[in-house]
């Protein structure tokens, strides 16, 4: 899996929260949407459902076991949670060197 395509993925999946959830209905997800803070287009209970959504669909599509939230994830000193585009960054570097995905 491609950087491109993974963000793309996550923008889908972000959207189809944002539609079951009926938060915003007016905003699109796109690969530089907030996901954390102030100009956030999710509430946290929409954001825990996105990761998860992602968790599986990694795992149940690709095979690809990942855990976004962690220690690590929570310690740095930029979230990757800011946008679409950092959460995919961060994806690729947890599976780095595993099978399907680069950049």
């Amino acid at each position: 899996m491609q950087e491109r395509e993974l963000i793309d993925l996550m923008v889908s999946l972000l959207g189809r929260v944002l539609s079951e959830q009926d938060e915003r209905a007016d905003v699109q997800a796109t690969a530089s949407s907030s996901l954390v803070g102030e100009d956030a287009i999710v509430t946290s209970l929409s954001l825990v459902s996105f990761i998860a959504d992602v968790e599986s669909t990694l795992a149940d599509s690709y095979g690809i076991e990942v855990t976004l939230v962690s220690e690590h994830a929570l310690s740095r000193r930029k979230s990757p949670f800011r946008t679409i585009t950092t959460l995919a960054d961060y994806v690729l570097e947890l599976t780095e060197g595993r099978s399907g995905l680069a950049i």
